[in-house]
């Protein structure tokens, strides 16, 4: 499975693009501002058999379709050059196992 790498701030539109590419499911990682949660969504490619939803606006960034996912735990959405909806499901965030560790340590 393609994994397509954005910046937290990066459009929708153009991460997107980068999935539009490969045809098929994706996962889309991002980094939060701190370097400490390393975020994911499953992306399925668009599909006729969905309702057509309205488009997520161009500038908004990636971190807001993330939000919206985690919030909703799935996420049907549109970018401007789709036809057809996707959808996005938020997958939980990794955690690098030594912080995990440190957490537990301070308990």
């Amino acid at each position: 499975m393609p994994v397509i790498i954005g910046q937290i701030n990066e459009p929708v539109d153009d991460v997107m693009g980068l999935v539009s590419v490969h045809n098929c499911p994706v996962l889309v990682a991002i980094l939060d501002d701190q370097g400490e949660r390393l975020r994911f969504i499953h992306v399925s490619p668009p599909n006729d058999a969905l309702e057509i939803v309205e488009e997520t606006p161009a500038h908004h960034p990636i971190c807001s379709l993330f939000e919206l996912a985690e919030e909703h735990g799935m996420l049907e959405f549109r970018v401007r050059y789709w036809a057809h909806t996707a959808v996005a499901n938020a997958l939980p965030d990794f955690t690098p196992k030594e912080q995990v560790q440190m957490t537990m340590l301070r308990r």
